[in-house]
C-alpha cells in the first residue's frame, strides 16, 4: 500500500524510513503512517480514450480515510501556437534572448 498526503492538490508520498519522535522506522506499518497524518492512496485508470483534442490529467481527491486518483480531460493546445523561444522561457523561467 502506498501512503501520502495531499498538500495544495499535490500528492506528497510518505517517506521510508519515517522519523517518529527521535527514532526512524523502516518499512513501517500503515498504522504508523496514519498516525503521522498520511493516508492510503487508491489509484485508478482513465475510462477509455480521451475525447478528440483532449488528454487525461490526473486529479486527486481526499476523503476521511484515503486519497483517490481521478482523471479530467484537458484540451490540447493548438499545434504550432507557441514560439520556440517562448517555450524555452516557460521551461527555464526567464528570458531566452
Amino acid at each position: 500500500m502506498i501512503y501520502a498526503k495531499l498538500i495544495e492538490g499535490e500528492l506528497v508520498f510518505a517517506p521510508n524510513p519515517i522519523k517518529v519522535g527521535e527514532a526512524y522506522i523502516g518499512n513501517p506499518l500503515g498504522s504508523v503512517y496514519e498516525a503521522e497524518g498520511y493516508k492510503p492512496v487508491r489509484t485508478t485508470e482513465p475510462e477509455g480514450e480521451a475525447p478528440a483534442g483532449f488528454h487525461w490529467v490526473e486529479t486527486w481527491t481526499e476523503t476521511d480515510s484515503e486519497i483517490v486518483q481521478g482523471w479530467g480531460a484537458v484540451e490540447l493546445p493548438p499545434e504550432g501556437d507557441i514560439d520556440p523561444a517562448e517555450a524555452l522561457d516557460i521551461i527555464l523561467g526567464g528570458e531566452s534572448a
